[in-house]
């Protein structure tokens, strides 16, 4: 399990809605009308919950004649909060590599000529700010009142409260008048300091204005809608589909097959059961465009989907779709 599903498990699990349907369907698969009628929800809440829990990989459904038939995903759900959180963990090397940065950031803040301006207000970035003058104490050597001064004046004139906030927060000890830096306490070589960054000109302030306006634009865009399908390498048996968010079914799926469990499509659980995970694969057959005002999207991807599946024909011993679910599909408006 990578980052991006458990993030995705763990958003589709914090509704209270949408975790006592999942309660509901550990006891056995439902239909959509008996969970809005079992949890007081109207059909198109629970639809929406569903959609939800479907695209992170926590149920499944299938259609059974006009009806909608939902299932959990049992080994999803088997998955230990131990398991969710070491998926989203970040590797120490980054997370090292990320303090380092935000400390180099500071000190560029508060030492921009190589000197200190002031003692910033935030404790944790005077913290930072304290260890540059606590490195500049040789560990296990003892100094004199005035030679601490002489450490510390060279980078901030009010040596005394540089002194008196090193000895507050531990980085230096201090008895019978002399000072020192204890052993294994700050003990990496101070960050150069660096110049002052020069001040940016209008054109790339405008430059930069843009960029943060595309940025914020592509997120608020919906996610792509398109066709997708799971391919049998070993036989090149098909099974076609469509979602209104393709990357986010196309993940879920991945993680199905991983799993060993396509509850939606019971010839190709049986095929995934003899073949196993590796004998297949996921792929994007079409992103399709984003609908425009007026037009309804489920119709959109269902006309798309309807198509694919009367070109590839995966049914029978070419696939593992259900030719009489496309042939009602076919006759629906």
């Amino acid at each position: 399990m990578n980052a991006e599903q458990s993030l995705a498990i763990m958003k589709a699990l914090a509704d209270e809605s949408r975790l006592a349907i999942v309660s509901s369907l550990l006891e056995h698969p439902q239909y959509v009308e008996e969970l809005a009628k079992r949890h007081a929800l109207a059909p198109s809440t629970v639809s929406f919950h569903l959609k939800k829990l479907e695209q992170a990989g926590l149920i499944s459904s299938r259609k059974e004649q006009y009806y909608v038939m939902v299932a959990a995903n049992e080994p999803v759900l088997d998955t230990t909060l131990k398991e969710l959180v070491a998926a989203c963990a970040t590797g120490k090397a980054l997370q090292d590599e990320r303090i380092d940065a935000y400390r180099a950031k500071v000190i560029g803040t508060f030492f921009p000529h190589g000197m200190l301006e002031k003692l910033p207000a935030q404790h944790k970035k005077r913290l930072i700010v304290l260890e540059q003058f606590a490195l500049r104490f040789e560990a296990g050597r003892r100094y004199s009142e005035t030679e601490v001064t002489g450490l510390i004046r060279p980078l901030f004139d009010d040596y005394c409260a540089i002194r008196r906030f090193l000895v507050d927060e531990g980085m230096i000890r201090r008895d019978d008048g002399s000072y020192w830096r204890e052993a294994g306490a700050a003990e990496a070589a101070p960050l150069p300091v660096p110049k002052a960054a020069k001040p940016e000109s209008a054109a790339t302030q405008a430059s930069r204005g843009r960029r943060a306006e595309l940025k914020r634009a592509c997120k608020e865009q919906r996610p792509a809608m398109g066709i997708y399908q799971i391919r049998n390498k070993v036989n090149g048996k098909l099974f076609v589909d469509g979602s209104t968010n393709l990357a986010g079914s196309k993940t879920s799926r991945e993680f199905q097959l991983r799993m060993g469990k396509i509850p939606s499509s019971p010839a190709l659980q049986k095929e995934l059961a003899a073949y196993g995970a590796e004998a297949f694969e996921v792929t994007v057959l079409e992103e399709l465009p984003p609908p425009q005002p007026g037009e309804q999207a489920e119709r959109l991807l269902r006309a798309a989907k309807l198509r694919w599946q009367e070109k590839l024909q995966p049914f029978g011993d070419h696939g593992y779709n259900n030719r009489k679910g496309f042939e009602r599909e076919k006759e629906l408006p």
